[in-house]
C-alpha cells in the first residue's frame, strides 16, 4: 500500500477512531449529563419535601398558638388565624402525599397522619366553639386533658421521622450527584485535544448548572434563615403571650381584691377622719395614734394603686398638656426628693409636641425614677430630667414588639448612679422585684410606671451600664389634636379646713355596703348638708321621685342588680339638674372604658380623706 494510501487510510482511521472516541466521550457525556440532571431532580425534590414538613409543623404549631390566644383574649382574630390556617393544612398535606408517591414508607406515614391530625383539628375547634360560646371551663379542660399534646406529640414523632428520611434521601442523591459530575468531567477530558471547543462548550454548561444550582442551595438557605427568624420571633410572641398571661392574671387578682379592700380602708379613714375632728382640741395623745393609723391605712391604699397600675386597670383622666411646662413644675418635688448631695439638671427640647396622658400619674411616675436614681447614688451625683420629639420607626418596632412606628415625646430620666446589669434590666418591671434591702422598697415603683406607661399607649426603655449609671426613656404618644393644653397642679391631700356646704343642700348617699355608707353619711353631714341614704339602686329611684331637692348624689359603682353608671343614667334622665360624683374602690369598664374616665364622669376612689370629700363636692355643686 503507498505511503499516500497509508496516510489517507491512517488519517481515515484516526478520523474513524477520533470520531468514535467523540461519539463514545459524547455518549458517556450525555449519559452523565443525564445522570447528573436526574440527580439534581431528585435533589430538589428532597428540599421540597423537607420544606413542606417543616412548614406543616410550623402551621400546627400556629394553630395551637392561636387557639390559646383566642381563649385567653376572645380576639376573634386569633380564632379566624387558626381557622383558617387549619383549613390550609389538608391542602399541603395532600401535596406532601403527591410529592413522597415514589416512597412506600413515606406514605404510610401520610397515611398514618391524616386521622391523627383530623383529631387534633377536632379538638382545636371544639376548643373555640366552647370558647365562642362562654363556655370557657369546658375549653380549658380540653386543653387539661392533655388529648391535644398527645396528638401534637405522635404527629411531632411522625413529621421528625419524615424528615430523618428525607435527611438520609438527601445525602444519598448529594453522592449521587457528585458521583455524576465526576463522570462528566471525566468524559469532557477523555475527548482531548479535537474536541477543544466542544469541551469548552460543555464545561460552560457545567458551570451554568453549577450556577443555578448553587442559586437553589443559597435560595433553599435563605429560606432556611426565614424559618429559623420566624421561629425566633414566634418565640417572642410566646414570651410576650406569658407575660401578658401573668399581667392578665395579677389584674383579675388585684381587681378581685381591690373593691372590698378598698372599701374597708375607706372605712377606716373616714372614720379615723371623723374621730379626729371629734377629738381635735383634746389632751392626751389621740392624735399621734390617730396619725400612726392614718399612715397605715395610706401605705395600703398606695400599695393597692401601685398593682392596678401595673396590671394597667387604673382609671386614667388624660388631658392634652405641654412636657416642657410640666418638667418645669414637677422639678422642684424632684428636687426635694433627691436631697442636697445630688445636682437636678433639666434640658427641654424646642418645639416640642403636645402629649395627653394623665399628668398626675406621670407626676408619680417620674418621682418613682427620682427616688430610684437618688438610691442608686448614694454619695452623690447628677440626674438629668431631658425632653426630646422622637419617631419611632419599624425597624425599631420589629425589635420591640409592644411599640407601634410613630411620633412620641420623650421624657429621659439620667443618672450618674451605680448602673445595672442586664439581667436586672430584664427583671426590673417585674412586681415585687427589687434590689434594695429589706425594709427599703417594695419593687412595684419602676411596675407602676411600665403599667402607666404602656396603659397609656407608650412606651419604656432602660439603658444602663454597670458603673456607667442609668438612663430610662418614657415615650408618650404625640397628641395631634389642637385643643387647649391643661396644667393643672395637683391639689394638696391633707387641708387644714375642708369647704363645708349648707343644711339645704341635700345630698342622697348610694351605698351596698352598710358600713360604709353610715360612715360615709357621717361625714358629709359633719360637712353640714343633709343627708339620705339608700342601700341600692331601686330604692334611690323611689327617694328620688320623692325628693325633687336632691342636689347632689354620692353612689358607689359597683353594687348588686343596678349598678352605679345605670343608677345615674335613670336619675339623670328623671331630674336633669341633679349632680352625680361617683365613688369605687375599683371600677373595670362601667364608666372606665380603655384605661380612660368617660367624658363628664367626675369620680373619687377610695379610700379618700373627708377634707377630699369636700373638695369635690363643692367642685361639682358650685359648677354650672
Amino acid at each position: 500500500m503507498s505511503p499516500s494510501r497509508k496516510f489517507v487510510a491512517s488519517g481515515l482511521l484516526g478520523i474513524a477512531l477520533g470520531f468514535a472516541v467523540l461519539v463514545l466521550a459524547a455518549y458517556v457525556a450525555l449519559r452523565a449529563e443525564e445522570h447528573r440532571r436526574s440527580a439534581g431532580v431528585w435533589l430538589r425534590h428532597t428540599i421540597e419535601v423537607r420544606s413542606e414538613l417543616y412548614r406543616l409543623y410550623g402551621m400546627l404549631q400556629t394553630i395551637e398558638s392561636d387557639q390559646r390566644g383566642f381563649m385567653i383574649t376572645r380576639d376573634e382574630r386569633f380564632a379566624e388565624g387558626c381557622l383558617e390556617t387549619a383549613g390550609q393544612i389538608p391542602v399541603i398535606l395532600d401535596e406532601i402525599s403527591e410529592r413522597v408517591r415514589d416512597s412506600p414508607r413515606q406514605l404510610e406515614a401520610v397515611a398514618e397522619i391524616r386521622p391523627l391530625l383530623s383529631e387534633r383539628l377536632q379538638i382545636v375547634n371544639e376548643g373555640i366553639v366552647d370558647t365562642r360560646s362562654g363556655q370557657l371551663d369546658d375549653a380549658v379542660h380540653i386543653v387539661k386533658s392533655g388529648r391535644g399534646k398527645s396528638l401534637m406529640d405522635r404527629l411531632q414523632a411522625i413529621i421528625d421521622g419524615m424528615i430523618e428520611h428525607e435527611n438520609n434521601l438527601l445525602e444519598s442523591r448529594e453522592r449521587d450527584y457528585n458521583s455524576a459530575r465526576g463522570a462528566f468531567e471525566a468524559a469532557i477530558w477523555a475527548l482531548g485535544g479535537t474536541i477543544v471547543v466542544l469541551g469548552v462548550f460543555s464545561l460552560l454548561n457545567a458551570q451554568k448548572q453549577m450556577t443555578a444550582l448553587e442559586s437553589s442551595r443559597d435560595s433553599l438557605k435563605v429560606a432556611y434563615d426565614q424559618l429559623i427568624a420566624e421561629t425566633t420571633r414566634r418565640e417572642a410572641l410566646e414570651s410576650e403571650l406569658r407575660q401578658s398571661q401573668k399581667l392578665e392574671a395579677l389584674g383579675h387578682l388585684t381587681g378581685g381584691i381591690a373593691h372590698d379592700f378598698n372599701n374597708m380602708l375607706g372605712i377606716i379613714v373616714a372614720s379615723l377622719h371623723l374621730l379626729r375632728r371629734k377629738l381635735a382640741g383634746s389632751d392626751g395623745d389621740h392624735g399621734q395614734l390617730i396619725d400612726s393609723a392614718m399612715d397605715g391605712a395610706d401605705r395600703a391604699a398606695a400599695m393597692v394603686r401601685r398593682l392596678l397600675a401595673f396590671s394597667r386597670r387604673q382609671p386614667l383622666a388624660p388631658q392634652p398638656f405641654d412636657p416642657n411646662k410640666f418638667v418645669s413644675g414637677v422639678s422642684d418635688m424632684v428636687r426635694r426628693a433627691l436631697g442636697e448631695k445630688i445636682q437636678l439638671e433639666t434640658v427641654l427640647a424646642g418645639g416640642l409636641w403636645t402629649t395627653k396622658i394623665d399628668q398626675h400619674e406621670l407626676e408619680t411616675a417620674i418621682v418613682n425614677l427620682a427616688v430610684n436614681a437618688r438610691d442608686a447614688m448614694p454619695d452623690g451625683g447628677k440626674l438629668t430630667i431631658e425632653t426630646a420629639n422622637c419617631y419611632l420607626d419599624d425597624a425599631y418596632a420589629a425589635e420591640n414588639g409592644d411599640v407601634k412606628p410613630g411620633q412620641y415625646v420623650m421624657i429621659a430620666v439620667t443618672d450618674t448612679g451605680e448602673g445595672m446589669p442586664s439581667e436586672i434590666i430584664a427583671r426590673a418591671f417585674d412586681p415585687f422585684f427589687t434590689t434594695k434591702p429589706v425594709g427599703k422598697g417594695t419593687g412595684l415603683g419602676l411596675s407602676q410606671v411600665h403599667g402607666f406607661v404602656k396603659q397609656s399607649g407608650g412606651h419604656i426603655k432602660i439603658y444602663s451600664e454597670p458603673g456607667r449609671g442609668s438612663c430610662v426613656k418614657l415615650y408618650l404618644p404625640r397628641y395631634n389634636h389642637v385643643e387647649a393644653t391643661a396644667e393643672k397642679p395637683l391639689a394638696p391631700s391633707n387641708l387644714i379646713e375642708a369647704p363645708l356646704g349648707h343644711p339645704e343642700e341635700v345630698v342622697l348617699i348610694v351605698e351596698d355596703d352598710e358600713t360604709a355608707r353610715r360612715v360615709t353619711a357621717q361625714g358629709v353631714r359633719e360637712l353640714g348638708y343633709s343627708v339620705l341614704e339608700a342601700e341600692n339602686g331601686r330604692a334611690a329611684i323611689d327617694i328620688i321621685r320623692r325628693r325633687p331637692d336632691i342636689a347632689l348624689m354620692i353612689t358607689d359603682v359597683v353594687m348588686p342588680g343596678m349598678d352605679g353608671a345605670r343608677l345615674a343614667r335613670e336619675a339623670v334622665f328623671r331630674r336633669h339638674n341633679l349632680h352625680v360624683l361617683f365613688v369605687t374602690g375599683y371600677t373595670r369598664n362601667a364608666i372606665v372604658h380603655n384605661g380612660v374616665l368617660d367624658p363628664g364622669v367626675k369620680l373619687l376612689t377610695k379610700p379618700f380623706t373627708l377634707e377630699q370629700l369636700a373638695l369635690k363636692m363643692r367642685e361639682i355643686l358650685d359648677s354650672k
